[in-house]
């Protein structure tokens, strides 16, 4: 009897409540640990699988991945156990991984549901190479990035899911320049719409690889078509193999700094990718700087004058001391086009206080000229008679 057939079951501690999907490395499903009163999600390798030691090894492997890795965008493994006679529904000796439960969907049915934004699509990219980055200085290369194995929380978290195609990278002969190369099987594993060129042809892979399928995912996101379009699969592989990416099927819609980063990821020599995740990732991060930043400048359509100087105030001249040149008035009403000098608002201010200085002055001046005027003619008054009675 298949362990779908039958509920409830149980496995260990924990208590099956439904299945939540199969796939080629197992069947996974939603359970509860009644001793830590939470979700899990228990992943079973099948039982048609069980007794084949490479994807026994293949499942072992995935769990002592996931287990090296710590990070908010990779998915979390709780334990690796064996079922035993008391599980009910699985035969004993089945091996099954009880990983973290994720509320959401996958990349996949987002893509399927909606056309994802150009914000939304550089921020899960981000995520998602933050938990490759982790990954690959651990020395795991997960080799099967694709859209469903990314899961999107509904608070927008992203995660990195299944590494159970993931290898260990180990220490390889040098090449001619010196840079380390890493081991290859010599045989194509991954999803066939998804390898790397050098994948495709069973070659050595490092980090590099990884790059280059999560750049199909990334062109696919902001697309919502694969960038080797083909009537086949093997039509697919072959233009991955050997021409560019299609032309971008809305090309107004992708902003040049982004189609830059998408374009170098997807680089048929690894040499010319990106050499870490680290790399695109900062890029990215420079590319969404200049998308926030751009709106801002795009809201100015025409030129604004520059503002004006705020009006000088100029106390009121007395009538004494206005110009009798009318072109000087002129002038002045024209001023404000250009900041007046700090001496020149002093100007009127002086000529406040110099005007009745001016008017005392002229005043004193016509007492001083009137009292001398008096004091003469009557000192010829006095001298009149005198004269008068002088010799006839």
């Amino acid at each position: 009897m298949a362990a779908a057939d039958v509920l409830p079951r149980s496995i260990g501690r924990y208590e099956i409540v439904r299945l939540l999907g199969k796939g080629g490395m197992g069947e996974v499903f939603l359970a509860t640990d009644p001793a830590l009163g939470r979700r899990v999600a228990i992943k079973v390798l099948p039982a048609a699988l069980q007794q084949d030691a490479k994807m026994r090894g293949r499942f072992m492997n995935e769990a002592r991945a996931v287990a090296a890795l710590n990070h908010p965008n990779v998915i979390t493994l709780h334990d690796l156990a064996v079922t035993d006679d008391r599980d009910a529904g699985f035969p004993p000796g089945a091996l099954y991984l009880v990983l973290e439960y994720l509320e959401g969907r996958g990349l996949d049915e987002v893509m399927d549901a909606r056309r994802l934004g150009v914000d939304e699509c550089v921020d899960i990219a981000i995520q998602v190479l933050e938990g490759l980055k982790v990954a690959h200085q651990n020395r795991i290369l997960h080799r099967d990035i694709t859209p469903a194995n990314v899961m999107l929380a509904p608070d927008g978290r992203a995660k990195l899911l299944d590494f159970g195609l993931s290898k260990i990278l180990l220490e390889g002969a040098r090449d001619a320049s010196g840079a380390t190369r890493h081991t290859g099987e010599g045989m194509i594993v991954g999803t066939l719409d998804y390898l790397s060129p050098e994948q495709a042809l069973g070659g050595e892979l490092d980090e590099r690889s990884d790059l280059f399928s999560f750049g199909i995912v990334f062109y696919q996101m902001l697309a919502g078509v694969h960038p080797f379009s083909g009537a086949s699969v093997t039509q697919m592989v072959a233009k991955m193999m050997t021409k560019e990416a299609d032309p971008w099927p809305e090309p107004d819609t992708v902003p040049d700094v982004v189609k830059q980063v998408v374009a170098r990821a997807l680089k048929k020599d690894a040499s010319e990718r990106y050499g870490s995740a680290g790399q695109m990732i900062l890029d990215l991060l420079m590319a969404r700087r200049e998308l926030a930043a751009r709106p801002a400048r795009g809201a100015v359509t025409r030129e604004v004058p520059a503002a004006l100087p705020p009006p000088v105030h100029r106390p009121p001249v007395p009538s004494a001391a206005v110009p009798t040149n009318p072109g000087a008035t002129l002038t002045e009403s024209t001023a404000p086009m250009a900041r007046p000098k700090k001496t020149a608002s002093l100007k009127p201010a002086r000529s406040t206080r110099r005007g009745p200085l001016l008017l005392l002055a002229a005043a004193l001046l016509l007492l001083a000229a009137g009292g001398a005027a008096v004091v003469a003619s009557r000192g010829c008054a006095r001298l009149a008679p005198a004269g008068a009675a002088g010799p006839r």
